[in-house]
């Protein structure tokens, strides 16, 4: 049968993100097709006629995009309407590098990786561990369990530091919970995603293939590529985060001693305490500008990532 669907309309119909993989492909598919399989579709009295029409746009929204990977499994491909580019002679597995060049740079990439290693042989050395993702995510979470070692004020050796001479004031109280939630919150998040350290590697790898001229992508055995600060930007418990602070704007407000800084202090806990509670739903305005920020990272994440591509010689259109 004759492929008529356009890219544009297959990517729509998957609801593809702004970059995305085969698996990505894979897995909006697969949601489509559990949506409008027949026992799906009765369950949720979605009319027959309508499911399986949508779900033979989804078959051909598959069947357009799956050429694509075929010599390329491991390809990321870009949404049509964003920057188009491509990748020559790069390996994204971890300390993997082909076709290096410019050996006569100082800190010399291409003879510690040597030309085209196979996957499973990967050569490792000092430089690798240090900007690889492992090493580097290992060490923050040693240094956030040493912060919350310091810090956290339920622990025999800190609880002093948070005592107060007198009475307890609600600024008392939310330094309190300051140095409960913070500490714990930087540990357990760096432990579960890894984007904090992420993030670091991909400014330390862009600087180093910026200035030696030789692409460096020491990452694991992935294919995916995403950009850290936005995944920073919009996988945050905001809530959480502000919960502390509407509590030292509160405290703020009842140790003010004019008439003014109580105003400014009581409506602004009482405005960012509305928009904690919304943020805890995924709403508020705080959700929804760093929703947009990370979008307009992610752009020029992209524009920035083509430039290093073009400055290494990796750009392929």
């Amino acid at each position: 049968m004759r492929q008529e669907m356009t890219r544009e309309a297959a990517e729509a119909i998957l609801e593809l993100p702004q970059r995305y993989t085969k698996e990505d492909v894979r897995h909006a598919y697969t949601e489509l097709a559990r949506t409008y399989h027949p026992d799906a579709a009765a369950k949720s009295h979605m009319d027959p006629a309508e499911a399986q029409r949508l779900m033979v746009e989804a078959n051909k929204a598959n069947a357009a995009l799956k050429p694509f990977f075929s010599e390329q499994p491991d390809r990321v491909m870009e949404r049509v309407g964003g920057i188009s580019y491509g990748y020559a002679d790069v390996d994204w597995r971890a300390g993997a590098h082909s076709n290096a060049s410019d050996s006569s740079d100082f800190w010399d990439f291409a003879e510690d990786w040597g030309a085209e290693p196979a996957p499973e042989r990967v050569p490792l050395s000092v430089r690798s561990v240090l900007l690889g993702p492992v090493v580097l995510r290992a060490s923050f979470i040693v240094g956030f369990a040493l912060l919350w070692w310091n810090v956290f004020p339920l622990l025999a050796h800190n609880l002093g530091r948070f005592l107060p001479a007198g009475a307890w004031t609600v600024r008392d109280v939310a330094r309190l919970v300051m140095a409960m939630v913070y500490p714990s919150y930087l540990l357990v998040y760096e432990a579960l995603s890894g984007h904090i350290s992420n993030f670091v590697r991909e400014i330390l790898n862009g600087a180093v293939s910026w200035i030696t001229r030789n692409y460096v992508d020491l990452r694991p055995h992935s294919a995916s590529y995403g950009c850290a600060l936005y995944k920073l930007l919009r996988e945050q418990v905001y809530g959480l985060l502000m919960a502390p602070i509407v509590l030292w704007l509160a405290g703020m407000c009842v140790d003010a001693v004019t008439p003014v800084g109580k105003v400014l202090f009581g409506v602004a806990a009482v405005a960012l305490g509305i928009d904690t509670l919304a943020a805890f739903v995924h709403g508020g305005y705080v959700n929804t500008w760093t929703v947009a920020l990370a979008e307009r990272v992610e752009a020029q994440y992209l524009l920035m990532r083509a430039n290093l591509l073009k400055r290494c010689g990796k750009w392929l259109g």
